[in-house]
C-alpha cells in the first residue's frame, strides 16, 4: 500500500510543458496539460543519476553509464521487470480549459458568418495579424490565385495596414478579440504573461526559434467553407498557443511509497533499500533547487523553486527529515551570496558520499563511458547567482550570450552551450545551465556548468579543457548581465 511520506510545495516560472502541440494549451483539441507526474518523475531520476556519477568520479576518476546505476536503483524507481517502489502525483490547481474552449468557440463563430475572411471579401491580399499587448505577432496571409487561396503564415512584428484583421490577445482587461467585429471577455487570463514583459518574452532568442515551427505553414484552399475553415482556425489557434504561457504555475508534488516493500523476508526494514530511498529523496529536493520543467529548462523557462513558506511537508521523520532542515535553510536566504552558499553545501561531495555510503559499491565500475554528467569542483568554481527585479530581461540577455551565433568557437559553443540533434550525429545537451530561483517574494538568477565526462584529458573533464574560455565567456555575461534595467 503506497502511503504519502513527502510532499513538496513548489513554483514553475515560465513552464513550455505539454504534450500534443509541445505548449501547455492545445486550443486545437481542447487539452491542457501544465506539469506530468512522469517528466518529473524522469527529472527526478536524471538528477540521482548525476549525483550517483559525482561520487563515483570523486572516488575512482571516472563514471559509469546511466544504465549501472539504473541497475541499482530499481529497487526504488522501478525497471521493466520490476515495479517501483515511489509513485509520484502532482496537484495543480489550473481552470484555463474553460477559456481554452471559449477562444476556439469565438473564433469558429465569426469565421462561420464570414464576418473575418469569405469569398466575397478577399482581395488580391488578405491578412489576418495576431497581435498581443501591442506586439504583432504572426501575420497570416490569405493570397488568392486562379481560384484558390493560399493561407501562409509569417513571424512578423510589421505594422499592420489598413485592410488587415486583428485578433488581439488583451491580458490586462482579459479578453480576445477581432478587430471591428466583436469581443470575447476572459476570465483566468490573469496568471499568463502581461504588457509589462510580453515583448521581452517574445524577444528571448530560443522563444523566437521556437516560434519560427510555424512560419511558412499553411494550406491551398478553394474555399473557406467546411474543413477548410475548420483547419484556418485550428491555425489561429496554435498560433495563439504560442503567446498563452503560464508566468507561474503552483503545484504540489507528492510523494508515495510503498512502505512494505521497504521491509526483507523478515518483515524487517531493509536498511539499504531505506538509504537508496533517503537519496533518492535528496535528490528530488537537489532537482527542485537547480532544475525546470518542461522544454528549455536548460535556458530558464520552467525554472523550479520550492515555495517558501509551506515548501515542504515530511510524514516521517527517517526517511526526509533532513529535507525540512534544508528548507528551512533555504526560506531564509535573503541575499546572493547565501544562494553560493546553500547550494555548495548541498551538492557538497563529503555529504554525498555519506549519504551513498555502502550501497554505492553496488553499481558497477567495469565500463567506462564519455559524454556523461557529473558534478565538479569546476561546477563549484563557477556558481554564480545574482538578484534581479525582472527574470525575462535577463532570461533574454543570457540567452542571447550563450547563441552559438554569437561564440566566435563553433567547438566551443557546441560542448559548452550544446548542440541540436542532427542526422549523423547525437545531440549534446549544455553543460552551461541558468535558471531563476524565486525565494521570499524575490528573483535570483543562477548559473553553473555540470562537468561531462571526457576521455581527451587527463583530468577527463570537458570544463578543464575550456577553462580559460568559459573564464573569458564568464566575465563578458557578468559585464552584459550589469547593462541589463
Amino acid at each position: 500500500m503506497y502511503e504519502e511520506i513527502l510532499s513538496i510545495d513548489a513554483i514553475a516560472l515560465y513552464p513550455i510543458v505539454g504534450g500534443y502541440n509541445s505548449y501547455p494549451v492545445s486550443l486545437t483539441v481542447g487539452y491542457e496539460e501544465p506539469i506530468r507526474a512522469t517528466e518529473i518523475k524522469g527529472l527526478w531520476k536524471w538528477w540521482t543519476r548525476i549525483l550517483l556519477e559525482s561520487v563515483i568520479f570523486k572516488q575512482v576518476n571516472y563514471v559509469v553509464p546511466y544504465s549501472e546505476i539504473d541497475k541499482v536503483m530499481e529497487d526504488i524507481f522501478g525497471s521493466e521487470d520490476r515495479k517501483s517502489l515511489v509513485r509520484i502525483d502532482v496537484k495543480v490547481n489550473d481552470d484555463f480549459i474553460g477559456v481554452a474552449e471559449k477562444i476556439w468557440q469565438f473564433l469558429l463563430s465569426f469565421f462561420q458568418k464570414g464576418q473575418v475572411i469569405n469569398q466575397r471579401n478577399v482581395s488580391s491580399q488578405n491578412n489576418i495579424i495576431i497581435q498581443v499587448q501591442n506586439s504583432n505577432v504572426y501575420v497570416i496571409n490569405i493570397d488568392t490565385y486562379n481560384n484558390l487561396k493560399s493561407i501562409r503564415v509569417r513571424r512578423d512584428d510589421r505594422d499592420p495596414k489598413p485592410d488587415d484583421k486583428l485578433i488581439v490577445i488583451d491580458f490586462n482587461n482579459k479578453k480576445i478579440s477581432i478587430g471591428g467585429v466583436g469581443e470575447l471577455k476572459l476570465e483566468g487570463l490573469d496568471k499568463h504573461l502581461t504588457i509589462d514583459n510580453m515583448r521581452d518574452f517574445l524577444s528571448i532568442p530560443r522563444i523566437k526559434l521556437d516560434m519560427l515551427r510555424y512560419n511558412n505553414t499553411g494550406l491551398k484552399v478553394k474555399d473557406l467553407n467546411g474543413r477548410e475553415l475548420n483547419e484556418l482556425v485550428r491555425i489561429i489557434l496554435d498560433l495563439i498557443t504560442t503567446v498563452l504561457i503560464p508566468k507561474e504555475v503552483k503545484f504540489t508534488i507528492s510523494i508515495k511509497v510503498d512502505t512494505e516493500r521497504l521491509k526483507n523476508e523478515k518483515n524487517e526494514l531493509d536498511m539499504n533499500k531505506v538509504k537508496k530511498l533517503k537519496f533518492a529523496l535528496y535528490s528530488l529536493f537537489v532537482y527542485s533547487i537547480l532544475g525546470g520543467i518542461g522544454r528549455m529548462t536548460n535556458r530558464g523557462m520552467g525554472s523550479l523553486s520550492p515555495t517558501v513558506p509551506t515548501g515542504i511537508n515530511c510524514r516521517d521523520n527517517d526517511l526526509c527529515g533532513n529535507l525540512k532542515s534544508l528548507f528551512n535553510e533555504f526560506s531564509k536566504i535573503s541575499d546572493e551570496s547565501k544562494i553560493n552558499d546553500f547550494i555548495r553545501t548541498l551538492i557538497d561531495f563529503d555529504s554525498l558520499k555519506k549519504l551513498s555510503e555502502n550501497w554505492i559499491n553496488e553499481i558497477g565500475n567495469t565500463s567506462k563511458v564519455n559524454n556523461v554528467f557529473y558534478i565538479s569542483t569546476y561546477t563549484l568554481k563557477y556558481l554564480y547567482a545574482r538578484e534581479i527585479n525582472d527574470p525575462l530581461k535577463y532570461l533574454k540577455a543570457l540567452g542571447e550570450l550563450t547563441l552559438s551565433t554569437n561564440i566566435n568557437d563553433p567547438t566551443f559553443a557546441n560542448e559548452i552551450f550544446g548542440r541540436p540533434r542532427k542526422r549523423d550525429d547525437i545531440r549534446l545537451p549544455s553543460a552551461f545551465r541558468f535558471k531563476i530561483l524565486y525565494i521570499g517574494n524575490k528573483y535570483y538568477l543562477i548559473w553553473y556548468l555540470l562537468d561531462r565526462y571526457s576521455d581527451a584529458n587527463s583530468s577527463r573533464s570537458v570544463i578543464e579543457g575550456y577553462k580559460e574560455k568559459i573564464a573569458r565567456f564568464i566575465k563578458n555575461a557578468q559585464q552584459k548581465l550589469g547593462e541589463v534595467h
